[in-house]
């Protein structure tokens, strides 16, 4: 069990924070989806013994401390920030230490000779990883002002009513 699998309910999340920010700093979230649909979250306790999570995108790789966000190593461009920025958020926070215990928990329960307790232990490990849980995030809370983008749609729905009325009134 050299690095879990990818943790689908945090790459979820973490895809969801990354294309409302981008989409509220560039103003279309559709451009921004498909970069992100290979992204994956992952740990590994026995390459890093501090509580950290790997993230891939594409071709490139970082890991993130899970207690302060920060970079430990690798890059993935402009999505280091709002990486952190994830991370840091305190219901993302435990969610990542909780997973981040459950995994430290099941290597060494994978190390003992109670097959009870290892069993158990990666049973509940491999349930976690495979979960697609929604995190129960409310992801207008993430910090970022979607007013711009908000408003941005309100136009266009503005522009569209008057356009049908203008044509109705042209037949």
């Amino acid at each position: 069990m050299a690095r879990t699998r990818s943790i689908s309910k945090f790459d979820n999340s973490l895809i969801e924070f990354l294309i409302k920010a981008m989409s509220d700093k560039y103003g279309n979230a559709k451009s921004y989806a498909y970069r992100y649909n290979n992204l994956k979250v992952s740990m590994d306790p026995r390459a890093i013994s501090d509580p950290h999570i790997f993230v891939t995108v594409g071709i490139s790789e970082a890991v993130f401390s899970i207690i302060d966000g920060k970079k430990m190593e690798g890059g993935l461009g402009p999505e280091d920030g709002y990486v952190k920025r994830w991370i840091e958020r305190t219901n993302i926070n435990k969610e990542l230490m909780s997973h981040w215990k459950l995994l430290k928990d099941a290597i060494t329960a994978e190390e003992s000779e109670d097959l009870n307790k290892k069993a158990s232990a990666v049973s509940r490990l491999r349930r976690a990883e495979t979960a697609n849980v929604d995190l129960g995030v409310d992801m207008t809370g993430t910090g970022i002002n979607t007013t711009k983008q908000e408003e941005l749609e309100r136009k266009r729905n503005r522009l569209k009513g008057f356009k049908k009325d203008i044509d109705k009134n042209d037949k």
